[in-house]
């Protein structure tokens, strides 16, 4: 009986040794095209009220932050590549 017992172990060791590990590789994702377009700048007039000028830092300071939105995920996009598994 412990024969049996002994041979079904061994068996059942020896089936797992088939399986194997297969990668695929995944298309590249490419990076949308606005978030590769110029960041607009703002016209500033040569001669401003203090009230347009604050307007102006306003305008600037918006455009900065949607650059940096774009650059953010432009580095998550290059951060997603590089953890897919080597060939």
């Amino acid at each position: 009986m412990s024969v049996l017992v002994g041979l079904f172990l061994i068996m059942s060791l020896t089936s797992c040794e088939s399986t194997r590990t297969e990668y695929v590789t995944a298309p590249v994702v490419p990076i949308p095209a606005e978030l590769l377009q110029d960041c607009p700048a703002p016209e500033i007039a040569h001669q401003m009220t203090y009230g347009q000028s604050v307007a102006l830092n306003e305008e600037l300071l918006t455009v900065i932050e949607k650059c940096n939105a774009d650059k953010r995920s432009i580095r998550e996009i290059e951060g997603s590549r590089k953890n897919l598994p080597a060939r």
